[in-house]
């Protein structure tokens, strides 16, 4: 057995601008793992002994008798052929599902789950009901029972996760970071306007309800903004100045081009879109609860709550064309010092040796 290095069963193709885990994979993880990190897709051997052959024979059979649905068919031979290791690391708790009938009781695993709330709170705002959510709660329930350390990106974010908590877990932190964003275009924005971008839901939990009330009244007092909204879902408002953009593949391209990013989370875990506009030298308009307190008092971010989300957007001394300018450095180095790909992988490699040390 492996004791000395963590395999990550992270599977997923390459999908770019995707959030969720896959986006976390993708823009964190792939290229950029520490030595004391194996990715399953680079130690698969080409050529596997009998007995490995006739275990994925065997979980095939076992798994028709069962009934066993699997989301990612091939994880579960690829989890067979690799060697075993002391210590796993999982993303989403569907793939940890998939291979969780071939885990070994003296195996550790560590889960990082990506979701803003629990995961069967989210699938059941996302629309699951009947047999398909109490598979969901199935689900959940076994991923968490066999958890070991639950890796959250900060301590703020515990409170999410709370109800479903279990004494034998052990908690710990790890600030997202992510690659530099490069082949930015700039959209050409007319310069009459100051130009505030949103992308994600359209759902409450993420604020859309409330911005676009605010942003009509904000309207009435001043002509000088515009909002972008990116993303799917039904837009009310008429108003020449919110601009339905749909679902757009220039995500970056449009945090580059305007003037503000605006995040209005009612419930706040640690979005990697947040990080995005950072990297990218945009300052936001956001709120700060939860995981996000991270950001809070920082400069280039404007916190705003329900309570003052209107003062703060009709004030011109805040909201301005050139805040941006002036704010540019300040994000750049806040990205370069906290949340780069290289401080996300050695705060990664320090994470790792920790737990390899405590169970060793």
């Amino acid at each position: 057995m492996i004791k000395d290095k963590i395999l990550m069963v992270s599977d997923y193709p390459f999908v770019k601008n995707e959030g969720g885990p896959r986006g976390y994979f993708n823009k964190c993880i792939v290229d950029n793992v520490p030595d004391n990190i194996h990715l399953i897709n680079n130690v698969i051997p080409k050529k596997i002994s009998i007995k490995k052959k006739l275990l994925i024979r065997l979980d095939k059979i076992i798994s028709i008798l069962k009934n066993r649905k699997y989301r990612n068919k091939n994880l579960a031979n690829k989890f067979i052929k690799v060697k075993k290791y002391k210590f796993l690391y999982f993303h989403d708790m569907y793939s940890f599902y998939d291979v969780i009938h071939l885990i070994q009781k003296n195996q550790i695993v560590i889960f990082q789950s990506h979701s803003p709330e629990t995961p069967s709170e989210e699938e059941y705002k996302l629309g699951a009901r009947g047999k398909t959510y109490e598979k969901i709660l199935k689900i959940e329930k076994g991923v968490f029972e066999r958890t070991n350390y639950l890796i959250l990106p900060n301590e703020k974010c515990k409170v999410i996760y709370q109800k479903i908590l279990k004494a034998q877990h052990k908690i710990a932190y790890l600030t997202t970071g992510i690659k530099p964003i490069t082949n930015l275009v700039k959209i050409p924005l007319k310069d009459d306007k100051i130009n505030i971008f949103y992308i994600g839901r359209r759902n409450e939990i993420k604020g859309f309800p409330l911005l676009i009330k605010n942003f009509e009244e904000v309207l009435k007092v001043r002509n000088d903004l515009r909002l972008f909204i990116a993303g799917s879902g039904e837009l009310s408002s008429k108003n020449e100045n919110i601009i339905d953009l749909g679902i757009t593949h220039r995500a970056y391209d449009w945090i580059n081009s305007v003037d503000y990013v605006i995040s209005l989370n009612e419930k706040s875990y640690f979005d990697l879109n947040i990080i995005e506009a950072i990297a990218i030298n945009t300052p936001l308009i956001m709120t700060t609860t939860e995981g996000h307190e991270f950001f809070k008092n920082r400069k280039g971010i404007i916190s705003v709550d329900e309570d003052n989300l209107l003062a703060t957007l009709t004030n011109k001394n805040i909201i301005q064309k050139k805040y941006k300018e002036k704010r540019k450095e300040d994000l750049q180095q806040f990205y370069l010092k906290e949340l780069s790909h290289l401080v996300y992988k050695q705060r990664l490699e320090d994470l790792a040796s920790k737990i390899i040390i405590e169970n060793n």
